[in-house]
């Protein structure tokens, strides 16, 4: 069910460096890393769909290119449009900035594109219409939030005040910032033009004191997406709900007579698996990847266009987009590939090793190494 108003509008903050992603990062920006197949900038904008969002801005900057040329200018029911920073401006500024390219005169939406959330957006903008709130910040339970900042709340859900990275067992509550929020436009008169601003630290603190910044706990999901183990947990959390949206799931364990599945195991429905090949447990593909005969890919998340030639082993791994793995390779857990390198037949990759992007690997690799 949509909502009643229909000219809805959000801002993606889509233009981060995603330092703490790389060296995958290097060659594909974070919002393009799928999630159980599906690149994570497209969830944002499922959820958004729902709600009857019908214009959408990605804030962009780093390879800007590559987001436009993969999301381009029409997502289902929405109009996509791209902010282009040419330096950081904050989490503020580029708010401000995109309102010059779309008109932002009503009630809108604006979240950091890194964070995927199951979370009921029409209600959180019912309470922001009924409180009168400037901004409603959604709000996440966890279990330590000296990692993002704290948020103390009042009987009627305004937030009082905001602790940034609490000593232990001394923060207010264990609701953080969800980095999803409800805007008033009057808002945006307060955000200098062309200048890097902190929405949080320079925003807030200010519509917190008119007592009109109010917070919206939600219990679903929340993955905030900075790094590896980020990254690797919100797929392995996805891949055990049910929530998915299937191409081919495994929900028990199987044996086929072309190939064997181990749950739980994701297959996105474009890829192909030869016979003798072994998936699972923990296991997730994309796109278009290949799985030659007598593989076996176990605790791995493979990228888009991956080929895994015979008898070759990836475990506990990452393997980003057009990589191809030969004959009788080992990649071994806790491995980084990233995109575009190719890995010769019977190669043994240790433990640990990071591949940087566009490397062909003729000769085994020590573990910890770093191949740049």
């Amino acid at each position: 069910m949509t909502i009643e108003w229909t000219d809805m509008k959000a801002v993606v903050l889509s233009g981060g460096y995603a330092t703490r992603l790389r060296p995958i990062s290097y060659a594909l920006p974070k919002l393009l890393f799928p999630l159980l197949g599906k690149p994570m900038i497209f969830k944002t904008l499922d959820l958004l769909e729902k709600i009857g969002v019908n214009e959408v801005t990605l804030a962009v900057n780093y390879m800007a290119d590559k987001l436009r040329a993969e999301v381009g200018s029409k997502y289902e029911n929405m109009s996509i449009n791209y902010s282009l920073e040419t330096e950081a401006l904050g989490t503020a500024g580029p708010i401000k900035l995109a309102s010059k390219i779309t008109n932002l005169g009503e009630t809108f939406l604006a979240m950091n594109g890194d964070v995927i959330a199951h979370i009921d957006l029409e209600d959180m903008i019912k309470q922001h219409k009924k409180t009168g709130a400037q901004i409603t910040d959604a709000l996440h339970e966890v279990k330590d939030p000296g990692r993002f900042g704290a948020v103390q709340l009042d009987a009627s859900n305004r937030i009082q005040r905001f602790v940034e990275k609490p000593p232990k067992n001394k923060a207010p509550s264990r609701l953080v910032n969800a980095g999803i929020y409800v805007i008033e436009p009057e808002v945006l008169r307060a955000i200098p033009e062309g200048q890097k601003v902190s929405l949080e630290r320079e925003v807030f603190p200010n519509i917190a004191n008119q007592g009109r910044l109010y917070g919206f706990p939600f219990s679903g999901d929340w993955f905030d997406i900075g790094d590896i183990g980020d990254y690797r947990r919100a797929n392995l959390r996805l891949l055990l709900e049910a929530e998915v949206e299937p191409s081919r799931t495994a929900t028990k364990s199987k044996t086929s007579s072309d190939y064997s599945l181990t749950k739980p195991v994701f297959v996105n429905e474009s890829s192909r698996i030869a016979r003798g090949a072994a998936l699972g447990p923990d296991a997730i593909l994309g796109q278009n990847d290949l799985i030659e005969e007598g593989a076996r890919i176990l605790e791995s998340i493979l990228f888009d266009r991956v080929s895994v030639g015979e008898k070759a082993i990836v475990s506990g791994s990452i393997v980003a987009s057009d990589v191809r793995i030969g004959k009788k390779v080992k990649i071994s857990d806790e491995c980084i590939v990233s995109p575009s390198v190719r890995i010769r037949d019977g190669v043994k990759i240790g433990r640990g090793a990071i591949i940087h992007p566009y490397k062909e690997i003729d000769r085994d690799v020590k573990p910890g190494a770093h191949v740049m």
